[in-house]
């Protein structure tokens, strides 16, 4: 078995399950020393979203299906590189039982790929629920009221928002869904501030126009 997966067809596959294990080992050590590797690796990249990933788009809309945004993110990389590693394993392991040879790499990691891109999305989900944001991330969201972001994506008008990236008080960032106040177009790269909140929709402004008024 132990030949099996130091194949060359299998590398990739091996290498991420052994980063998994590398993970679980450290995450014990820092049990023992006090260091979070899970905080560390959340505090590398913070991100959070209250967009329902069904009617978003862009990043946003990425982030939301593959459960990026809903899950702290050493779970979510060990879920992603396992999905990998396991799926690109069975799939060489049943190639080879049947045909005697392991699948061309070019072939195997795609294959590979589309199960990490299902095993996020649905193991995912699953995990979300079992593992629910804790409060901090849930009042930051509700509190953005007032806060200045960026139009990251297309032009929002009245009725067609557009994504908006925004940081809270604690710097933490936040992709949200906005469109102007009045008949007014924000285009990417426009300083926009969140006025109020409509369902999933962030009602914005000009900042520009704020620092006027």
């Amino acid at each position: 078995m132990l030949g099996f997966f130091l194949l060359d067809g299998n590398l990739p596959f091996t290498v991420a399950i052994s980063i998994v294990i590398l993970l679980g080992l450290i995450e014990l050590l820092s049990l023992v020393t006090g260091l979070s590797l899970s905080g560390l690796f959340d505090d590398l990249l913070s991100l959070d979203s209250d967009i329902d990933s069904d009617g978003a788009t862009g990043f946003t809309g990425i982030t939301g299906w593959l459960c990026l945004n809903r899950l702290p993110l050493l779970i979510w990389f060990v879920l992603a590189s396992s999905s990998f590693a396991i799926t690109g394993l069975a799939v060489n392991y049943l190639t080879a039982a049947i045909t005697g040879g392991l699948l061309p790499s070019w072939l195997a990691i795609p294959v590979a790929l589309i199960g990490l891109l299902l095993g996020c999305r649905y193991l995912g989900s699953s995990l979300a629920r079992l593992l629910p944001k804790n409060e901090s991330s849930v009042i930051s969201i509700d509190s953005l009221e007032g806060a200045v972001g960026t139009v990251t994506l297309a032009t929002a008008s009245r009725g067609k928002p557009a994504e908006v990236v925004v940081k809270d008080e604690s710097q933490q960032k936040h992709y949200v869904l906005a469109e102007p106040d009045s008949d007014d177009q924000l285009a990417k790269g426009t300083d926009v501030v969140l006025l109020r909140k409509d369902g999933n929709i962030w009602i914005a402004a000009r900042f520009e126009n704020s620092l006027s008024d």
